[in-house]
């Protein structure tokens, strides 16, 4: 009797499926193999063409990132990467060997003027209908002594210095502000992004972070080091990532 019944213990364990729940493990991206290093037009500063639009090399090179650059494209082969953490299509980075990426960016123009995107541009903004003085304004004779007066801009640079007082002393124009470099930010270990691939898709962000409720949420994948939920109630094309380990969660939706 004994035997018989161990005997059936065993069928059923092997006729019956093994169920389980499936996630998806997503791991940093690895640095490419192929780079721009001694690729001439690399060399030479020449804009990118990607997604219709030129992009200009501007600024310092950066390390590569795998857990925010996405690779979204390809240049004369070399694979294009955009930073998962800005405003998509705005700066791509191109890899230059030695696990360094140069960033190229688009100019803020056209259906972009007067916007700054998810950081200081590069270049200066114009928008449309914008013209600057100094490019227009002509030189002014004044008097007979054939003396040209500068542009309206560069007046209150380039302005004499003022007697003041009857003692002699001469005041110096005040300097100007030198510019100021946006300072890239380090890596943390906390989660803010525009916009993350999971499963496939791009999910774009979707509203403030809410609680974490273990009764509310069930997980379905992971991002990097973070686990990946969804909604055990709402729709399938919204999933949530924690901000920070361990905090709230952060909705983002597929589009």
């Amino acid at each position: 009797m004994r035997t018989s019944t161990l005997g059936w213990v065993l069928s059923m364990a092997v006729l019956l499926p093994n169920v389980g729940t499936a996630q998806v493990l997503i791991r940093p991206n690895p640095y490419p193999q192929v780079t721009a290093a001694t690729a001439l037009w690399q060399v030479s500063g020449d804009p990118v063409f990607h997604g219709g639009s030129f992009y200009y090399p501007k600024g310092p090179t950066v390390f590569f990132d795998g857990n925010v650059m996405n690779r979204t494209g390809t240049f004369e082969g070399v694979p294009i990467y955009e930073d998962a953490t800005q405003s998509p299509f705005s700066v791509i980075y191109i890899p230059i060997g030695g696990n360094l990426v140069r960033p190229y960016e688009r100019r803020r123009d056209g259906e972009l003027a007067g916007t700054v995107g998810s950081r200081t541009p590069s270049f200066p903004i114009q928008r449309d209908g914008e013209v600057s003085v100094a490019a227009t304004a002509a030189p002014v004779a004044v008097g007979t002594t054939g003396i040209i007066a500068p542009p309206l801009q560069s007046i209150a640079v380039a302005e004499a210095p003022e007697a003041v007082g009857t003692t002699g002393v001469i005041a110096s124009p005040i300097p100007a502000a030198a510019p100021t470099r946006p300072v890239r930010r380090a890596s943390t270990p906390s989660l803010i992004q525009l916009w993350v691939p999971f499963d496939g898709a791009r999910w774009f962000s979707a509203g403030s972070a809410v609680a974490f409720s273990a009764e509310r949420f069930v997980q379905v994948g992971e991002y990097g080091s973070f686990p990946v939920y969804r909604d055990k109630n709402g729709s399938r094309d919204v999933i949530y990532i924690p901000s920070v380990a361990g905090g709230a969660v952060a909705p983002y939706k597929k589009k």
